[in-house]
């Protein structure tokens, strides 16, 4: 496990492009706080154009990103210009050559040349990972190919691994992580594999993703984790965990979060009032009403001083001042500051 210090440029994606915005409209920054996309297109608000939220917020990994003009959607390329013109009522990401977006109330999924390549047809419809994309139909979820094919059909209440997909008000939801995905059937979760067959039966009253080799579960009303053959590798007995990250997960002891180990011994004891899971070897905390980073030893490497903080992400975290969102490196100081 690298500490901080080691992380070096080649573990870092060095082309992310971050979303930052001026006055109501959006443009791109790199990691050095340059702007790359020029701040020109409208933002109407954070409920239709989820650039500015505090876990979601992701920028340029692949292919245009969405944009909003007047009521319709398009594609931006790394130019600022127009690759896919305003036609969509929502939009997602591309991953995986692939965006889904809805036209005439149902979610299909277009290439980056704006081609359709899987026909509009489904009610809610997640981001394409590993070339499958969860799709909703008749109020139940299954799993598409990137053809359009059913890999899995529509059989589940809800899965697990909320993904940001789409721009709207609606989470992307269901994707494999570690080869499972985690499935409800009437008011039981269990864990499934890639055909949609249930490798961990329904039994939970809650499930978390697969990280690390472990996935949390509820079980009379306890938290604990799962391994891969469904057994219990930490015992079912905190009221809220998070996943796995640096082999570190957040756990909740009362009102407090903490971090136990992969046995569910606590390496950090519950002192915080809310806790995100390790990316980067940081993780986000908060204490006094304030949020900071910590490393993995527990030690503050940035005071909490923000009014809300996001994971970082190739070497930059998303954190709000007042109602004013800006981006700092790891050391704590700011590449773009809120009053940029």
């Amino acid at each position: 496990m690298l500490a901080q210090s080691e992380i070096t440029p080649r573990d870092l994606d060095l082309s992310m492009l971050y979303p930052v915005v001026q006055n109501g409209r959006v443009g791109y920054i790199n990691r050095l706080g340059e702007l790359v996309v020029p701040i020109q297109f409208s933002m109407a608000s954070e409920t239709n154009f989820r650039v500015l939220s505090a876990v979601t917020l992701r920028g340029f990994r692949e292919g245009p990103v969405p944009v909003k003009i007047a009521d319709r959607w398009g594609y931006m390329d790394l130019t600022g210009g127009l690759a896919i013109t305003e036609q969509f009522e929502e939009a997602g990401i591309f991953q995986g050559g692939l965006a889904a977006v809805k036209i005439s109330g149902k979610w299909g999924a277009i290439d980056t040349a704006g081609n359709i390549i899987v026909n509009p047809q489904f009610d809610e419809m997640g981001a394409f990972s590993d070339s499958l994309a969860a799709v909703k139909k008749n109020d139940k979820w299954g799993f598409i190919t990137a053809s359009g094919d059913y890999m899995v059909r529509p059989q589940f209440d809800e899965l697990t691994g909320s993904k940001w997909t789409e721009i709207s008000s609606h989470p992307g939801h269901g994707h494999f992580s570690e080869g499972f995905c985690g499935a409800k059937v009437g008011d039981k979760w269990g864990f499934i594999d890639r055909t949609g067959r249930f490798m961990v039966i329904p039994k939970y009253d809650g499930a978390h993703s697969f990280y690390q080799g472990l996935a949390g579960v509820k079980l009379n009303g306890r938290w604990g984790f799962l391994d891969p053959a469904g057994n219990f590798a930490i015992n079912p007995q905190f009221d809220d965990v998070g996943g796995f990250g640096c082999d570190l997960a957040p756990a909740k002891s009362g009102d407090l979060w903490g971090y136990i180990d992969q046995t569910g011994a606590w390496a950090a004891n519950p002192q915080f009032e809310d806790a995100w899971s390790f990316f980067e070897q940081t993780a986000a905390v908060k204490s006094g009403e304030k949020w900071g980073y910590i490393d993995t030893v527990g030690r503050y490497i940035v005071n909490p001083q923000f009014d809300e903080a996001g994971d970082f992400d190739s070497g930059l975290a998303p954190v709000r001042t007042g109602q004013e969102w800006g981006y700092i490196n790891p050391q704590g100081r700011y590449i773009w500051s809120p009053a940029s």
